[in-house]
């Protein structure tokens, strides 16, 4: 996805310059198919930046409390941001960029290549750090209804961010040995398909962790309903059935945004190229850069303290 040697455009990395043209011209279907897919990611691009730029703005202009997790929110918005604001503007440059020669330019081919690298390895980067933060939020929400926090103390803190940062670096660095070799493409696959799975599993965990609280809580609720506290009990568990509903809808949208890339990339290395195949690749990529616009969205939906927050602010701003 990330690094399609093995499609129709595999003339764009590694084909000689008086090549690339021919290819390119020959190869109408490849050109239809990434054409539609490079003007997706351009759309989906400001749409992204806006949004997360919204949510940064809201949970930093302290119109409310901000707890650990808010603190995670901001960190995932920031990282969707960058998605938006340099990933995909980036990768869509490169195919604009590589379409729009008209013959064998070598230098303009070239600088397709590199924005092309570019927006592929930062893409990589930004998106497997959203996605261990996305897990973070879960492992939170988890230790939280535990009475338990994941970053309270300082030195969790950093070890967090440091965890965080350097994970994706290996990833970074096959994307871009990629260019000259397939060998290495391959093993960015498998990486960034082995971290989706950790992270979806690890999430997957902590929610069913936190259904079992949930369901406890509520047999509490119910052994106790003749007590004086009862009415203080249900009120607390309708919060938390809350909370739970809104974890499934993150982890739906995981799975809607992530999982179709790991189906995708399995096929890829796996199956010879096929036009069906190329097509599933570039569908899965769109579905990939959908998650830094479906985010935000997500929060302000269904969360109350950020919905409030975004409200205060367009009301202010009249």
């Amino acid at each position: 996805m990330f690094n399609n040697t093995s499609s129709p455009d595999k003339s764009f990395s590694t084909a000689s310059c008086g090549t690339l043209g021919d290819n390119r011209l020959k190869d109408f279907f490849s050109y239809e198919v990434a054409f539609s897919t490079a003007i997706a990611i351009a759309v989906l691009s400001p749409l992204a930046v806006t949004g997360n730029v919204l949510i940064l703005v809201v949970i930093w202009k302290r119109t409310f409390i901000r707890t650990p997790l808010h603190i995670l929110l901001s960190g995932l918005a920031l990282t969707d941001l960058c998605t938006g604001l340099i990933a995909q503007p980036f990768f869509a440059a490169a195919y604009f960029s590589y379409f729009s020669t008209q013959r064998a330019d070598c230098h303009k081919l070239k600088i397709a290549l590199t924005l092309r690298t570019i927006g592929a390895g930062s893409a990589l980067y930004f998106i497997a750090c959203t996605i261990l933060l996305l897990t973070l939020v879960s492992i939170e929400r988890w230790l939280h209804m535990s009475r338990r926090s994941l970053i309270t103390s300082r030195g969790g803190k950093y070890f967090t961010v440091v965890v965080l940062l350097l994970t994706p670096i290996p990833v970074v660095i096959c994307r871009v040995l990629a260019t000259e070799s397939q060998t290495y493409g391959n093993i960015m696959s498998i990486l960034i398909v082995t971290i989706i799975l950790l992270c979806y599993l690890a999430t997957l965990f902590a929610y069913i962790k936190v259904y079992r609280i949930i369901r406890q809580h509520q047999r509490l609720v119910q052994a106790s309903a003749a007590s004086q506290n009862f009415g203080r009990q249900a009120i607390n568990f309708t919060k938390y059935k809350k909370s739970i509903t809104t974890m499934i809808y993150i982890l739906l949208l995981f799975s809607f945004c992530f999982l179709p890339y790991v189906v995708s990339t399995g096929v890829y290395i796996s199956l010879s190229f096929s036009a069906e195949v190329f097509v599933a690749d570039r569908v899965t990529m769109v579905v990939l850069f959908m998650s830094p616009t479906m985010n935000p969205a997500l929060y302000v939906w269904r969360m109350s303290d950020i919905r409030h927050g975004v409200r205060q602010l367009f009301y202010s701003s009249r």
